[in-house]
């Protein structure tokens, strides 16, 4: 029995070992040199509010939201003013005729919260496209900063929880940008 024990051990002891051989690469313990990843961070929010590209950009979006949100609240206004007429009318009408106004009112409520709906939808498209379009302006020149500093990857700072002050290249786009 102990023969059978002993063999037993030097199985396991051989399979683990040879784990070993096999998990130290992948575990960091056998490395072929030191290598390092230098990280950056940009502020694309600051990028789009202080620089000129990105004030152009956020004009032209402030001002399309402003002339939906017009829009929009021209349609509730509409509504408000016909349920208040309506409340008005409700002793004086027939509780068909009232229930028929009632009815249309509520339909009108549910296409003004679907207008709402998409035009949520929309903006925030557009919102979208034009980080998008300011990313594409800004690719180029944080790739040529990124390469002078010696950074290897850069990230949006919006999705970083804490860095030093010292990675985060947002000035040096910044000055950059026109």
């Amino acid at each position: 029995m102990s023969r059978s024990f002993l063999t037993t051990t030097l199985s396991v002891l051989g399979l683990a070992v040879g784990l070993g051989i096999v998990t130290a690469p992948m575990t960091g313990l056998v490395s072929a040199g030191p290598t390092s990843t230098r990280i950056a961070t940009i502020d694309l929010e600051r990028t789009l509010y202080d620089t000129p590209a990105g004030k152009r950009a956020s004009e032209a979006f402030d001002k399309t939201r402003k002339a939906k949100q017009s829009e929009l609240d021209k349609k509730q206004k509409d509504l408000q003013k016909a349920a208040a007429e309506l409340d008005k009318q409700a002793a004086i009408l027939k509780p068909d005729v009232l229930a028929q106004k009632k009815g249309v009112l509520e339909k009108q409520f549910v296409e003004l919260q679907q207008v709402y709906v998409k035009l949520e939808r929309s903006l925030a498209e557009e919102r979208t496209k034009l980080v998008q379009d300011l990313l594409k302006k800004a690719g180029p020149i944080i790739e040529e900063i990124a390469k002078s500093e010696g950074v290897d990857i850069v990230i949006d700072q919006s999705a970083v929880l804490w860095a030093v002050p010292t990675v985060d290249l947002t000035a040096k786009l910044n000055a950059r940008m026109k």
